[in-house]
């Protein structure tokens, strides 16, 4: 499951289908593009409170994996969490191209 966000302000909701899509599948790709590379600064409790629920998890149990545009970051001067990591155009090609559902959070 790919899910792409755009927008700063993550509304609850929102946050919601994010816990939701992790507990529901095996590996969820969390990717922040454009306006949405702010988004983890300015939720930071709640994406430490996810990070910290998936490092306790055994090894059978479902992966997040938390990215962002390192272009879109770079060109808007965005600091993120070490936990988050940067990809490019090409490694964002090649997520999307593995994942048949999305969900883009605009």
């Amino acid at each position: 499951m790919l899910i792409t966000i755009s927008t700063p302000n993550l509304c609850t909701e929102y946050k919601q289908l994010i816990e939701a899509t992790y507990e529901q599948s095996t590996s969820t790709y969390v990717v922040f593009v454009g306006d949405g590379v702010y988004a983890p600064a300015l939720n930071i409790a709640f994406f430490e409170r996810l990070a910290n629920t998936v490092k306790g998890t055994a090894k059978d149990k479902p992966t997040l994996n938390l990215s962002f545009l390192s272009t879109d970051a770079d060109t808007r001067g965005a600091n993120l969490p070490e936990h988050f990591n940067p990809i490019s155009h090409k490694e964002l090609a090649a997520i999307s191209a593995k994942n048949q559902h999305w969900i883009p959070l605009s």
